[in-house]
């Protein structure tokens, strides 16, 4: 190809496989109680969890944080699925973008792979999307609940 283009770097040019997997340390985060919202507690102290439960805690955040809104977070953090709120949409648009949003929230962490198995039901006003993510530990089952109203 550079002898077509000789103004082109043969350093541009080169096909060279890049070695991107790198060794990435066990997943941990505090315990934490989706029910109460409190981190978790043993004999009074705080405690960690590692790979799949320390993602679980990882995805409720990153879902049920706002981006751009927290200093304390990069810009990357957090989901704008609270843009859709109060938007007339089609219900096919509607759950496409959940589904986008969604994604791009959990898929910028390096332990998960990617999301499978997306479905998507109304019940009434509330719209409760199920997932699969899938991590460098294994497959999780979640899911996200959005109230249109």
């Amino acid at each position: 190809m550079s002898s077509n283009f000789s103004f082109i770097p043969s350093t541009l040019t080169d096909q060279k496989e890049i070695n991107t997997s790198q060794e990435l340390p066990v997943f941990k985060e505090l315990a934490f109680d989706f029910e109460t919202g409190q981190l978790k507690t043993r004999s009074g102290q705080y405690y960690y969890v590692e790979k799949n439960e320390a993602l679980k805690v990882w995805i409720w955040k990153a879902l049920f944080s706002s981006r751009y809104t927290y200093l304390a977070y990069s810009t990357d953090y957090g989901n704008e699925i609270y843009t859709l709120v109060g938007r007339y949409l089609v219900k096919a648009l509607l759950y496409s973008e959940l589904k986008r949003m969604i994604e791009e929230a959990l898929l910028c962490n390096p332990y998960i792979l990617s999301l499978s198995d997306f479905k998507v039901e109304q019940k009434g006003a509330k719209v409760i999307c199920t997932y699969a993510v899938n991590t460098i530990y294994g497959s999780v089952a979640d899911s996200y609940e959005y109230n249109e109203r």
